[in-house]
Parts: structure tokens; sequence; C-alpha cells
């Protein structure tokens, strides 16, 4: 019988763990490459940039923005540890709709772009955050306010994908937010992980487009809802 990946709230100290898992799955996500085109170039950077991401996430948590979950399997290398294998980062309500005086400044549940990351074009990442925004208070903020949990990422190392630690850790943010009596489930959608979000429920609602001015390369993808009743 295969087993089950369990599931709990991430810690600082997995901080490196949560790294790993985000720099072997999340280039497979057609939106990282077209923002970090230089990562097999500058690999030092685009490990160093990466954690210093995740560590702000985890200031964020304690902020009560946002909430890191993390699913464990046994280790291929060893089934008497436990191993972290996937993440999920959720956007708690009260966190959506930045007042303005914090708008003029960083949001408080954004990590900064450290446009001067030498593994980074920062003229797409730039583009992305400005679509990716625009589209969120488009699509999910002007509709749900508040009244919504939002998966900012899911990640799985590659390893152990398709045994269940994806489902499990959306399933953990659908029953909280119906918990916590809220009007939907919101994100933004890789191609890889658009199946599992369609079989949870979800619906598109648009397709994020971001490209540069004179540009050909652009990575297209969609916004998704799950209204809860």
């Amino acid at each position: 019988m295969e087993v089950k990946p369990t599931l709990r709230r991430a810690l600082v100290s997995d901080i490196e763990a949560i790294s790993n898992i985000a720099l072997g799955s999340l280039p497979l996500d057609p939106q990282w490459p077209y923002r970090f085109p230089l990562a097999s170039v500058y690999p030092e950077d685009h490990k160093k940039f990466t954690r210093m991401r995740y560590t702000e996430y985890f200031a964020n948590q304690v902020q009560g923005v946002s909430y890191i979950m993390l699913a464990e399997l046994p280790s291929n290398e060893d089934p008497s540890i436990k191993k972290p294998i996937a993440f999920a980062i959720w956007q708690l309500p009260g966190s959506h709709i930045q007042p303005v005086e914090v708008e003029a400044k960083s949001a408080i549940n954004s990590p900064s772009d450290h446009l001067d990351r030498r593994d980074a074009n920062p003229a797409r990442m730039t583009a992305f955050r400005k679509a990716i925004c625009k589209a969120k208070e488009e699509w999910f903020d002007k509709k749900f306010g508040e009244s919504q949990m939002c998966l900012t990422t899911l990640a799985t190392y590659p390893d152990y994908m398709r045994r269940g630690a994806g489902k499990a850790l959306c399933e953990w943010g659908i029953k909280k937010a119906v918990s916590d009596k809220l009007a939907a489930v919101t994100l933004f959608s890789s191609p890889m992980g658009k199946p599992l979000y369609t079989k949870l429920g979800f619906r598109q609602v648009g397709m994020v487009h971001t490209q540069v001015e004179g540009e050909e390369e652009f990575p297209d993808f969609p916004g998704m809802i799950l209204e809860l009743k």
C-alpha cells in the first residue's frame, strides 16, 4: 500500500529543504526559466536568492500574512526517515487589499524581486509582477476581497511527484477556507498543475500574458478560482 504524505506547518528550520524543493521543481514551470534565464550560468546567485525569497515568506508567516505547509514522505534513500518533499504557500485573509500607505512602499506579502541578481532578466521579472498583480486585483480581489485563500506557490520535488503531496496540500487549503467560511480559493496555475486544480473543482477565469516590449518570448498561465458555498 502506498504511503500517504503527512502534512505539517513549516518551520524556519525547514528553509533549506524548501529552497531545495523549489530549485528542483519550479524550473519545470515555464515562467521560472523565463524570469531566470541565466540560472545555469550563475547557479550560486540562483540558489542564494531563492533561499532569500523563502526566508522572506517565513517572515510573512510570523506576521500572519502567509501560511506555509510542508508535505513529508519516507525518503527514497532511507524509508525510516521522513523527508520534506513538497510545500504550499498560502496568502491569508487580511492581506489581499493593501492600504495606500503600504502599496506606496513594498507590499508586505510580496518578497523582493532583487533585480540586481545576475541569474534573472530584470525586465521580465518586472513585467511578470506587474501582470500577475493586475490579474489578481481584477479577477480575485475585486470579487472576493479578503474572503479568499490564495495559493501563491505549490511545489513538489520531481522524484516524489504523483504521490499525492500536491493534492493533499491543496485539500488542506480548501478545508481551511471552508472552515473559515471564506468565499473562494484562488491561484495562478502552471501548465503542469492545471489538471490537478481542475480535478479539484477550480475553473479558469482568465489567462495572464507576460511579455516585454520588443521580445517575442512570453509565458501565458491561467488564473483559477474555486468558489465555496
